[in-house]
């Protein structure tokens, strides 16, 4: 008896130790652990100014050589402007739709290389994902990336080191998440959007979908959801612009006081 109770503990403390573990390794996943400090204070974009109707459009896991040219038509008929958070791995069997991209005003933004969870991966990982999509990007555009957005949300240390070091930010999204990579259908994509939405939001949509259609339920609603947010008075811009209101906003304050 007395032997099993000492075998118990001892499986205890070592499932404490790997918690404790890996608690100091610092992978963390936003959702669980919103907070990074230690050096990374205003690394994290969530959202723009709430003074304004601003919002940001922004598209992960393209270029994709169906969806991402009808989104672009949209946009070009709205004169809207959106950032596009791109998978290296996608870029160089789509440069044209990169090179169109940059061309119409829209800003790139890096994605990884292959969509891996940084939560789960290492420094030296993370750091050829980050690196070897900036390298893609630049041979098209000619300029490397500013903004970062991790794949699934997750965040680690290691991740927040090395934007820092490549003097980026992180982008994620701000009170509402339709969920449209999962096609819950159009209405829901709409309804998640406009119930959600706030000024200052950035808006997290997916211009790859895995369901091949002559049109995704994202260009769908997108039809539907781009001229009523306009109509409501809210103003489409790039994740660039909408940190310029932040600052700009930033600027009256300290002045006025």
């Amino acid at each position: 008896m007395r032997k099993t109770i000492y075998v118990l503990i001892f499986a205890v403390m070592i499932l404490i130790g790997v918690s404790i573990r890996n608690m100091s390794n610092e992978k963390i996943e936003t959702g669980k652990f919103d907070n990074i400090n230690n050096g990374y204070d205003g690394l994290i974009i969530k959202c723009g100014s709430t003074d304004e109707k601003v919002v940001a459009l922004t598209f992960d896991d393209g270029p994709d050589e169906t969806f991402t040219p009808q989104i672009l038509d949209l946009l070009k008929k709205y004169d809207i402007k959106a950032t596009f958070f791109v998978v290296g791995e996608n870029v160089q069997y789509n440069k044209k739709l990169i090179k169109r991209e940059f061309e119409e005003g829209h800003e790139i933004g890096n994605h990884t290389y292959t969509h891996i969870n940084v939560s789960k991966n290492g420094y030296n990982k993370i750091k050829k994902e980050i690196g070897d999509t900036q390298e893609e990007i630049k041979s098209v555009t000619g300029v490397y990336p500013k903004f970062f957005r991790p794949p699934y949300r997750s965040i680690s240390k290691d991740m927040c080191e090395i934007i820092k070091q490549n003097d980026m930010n992180i982008v994620l999204w701000s009170y509402v998440d339709a969920r449209d990579w999962s096609n819950p259908g159009v209405t829901s994509i709409v309804k998640a959007i406009e119930d959600g939405i706030q000024n200052g939001c950035i808006i997290l949509l997916h211009d790859y979908n895995r369901i091949r259609t002559p049109k995704s339920q994202t260009v769908k609603a997108l039809e539907i959801m781009i001229p009523d947010l306009l109509q409501k008075g809210y103003k489409f811009v790039t994740v660039s612009e909408l940190i310029n209101h932040i600052e700009e906003n930033k600027s009256t304050e300290e002045a006025a006081n």
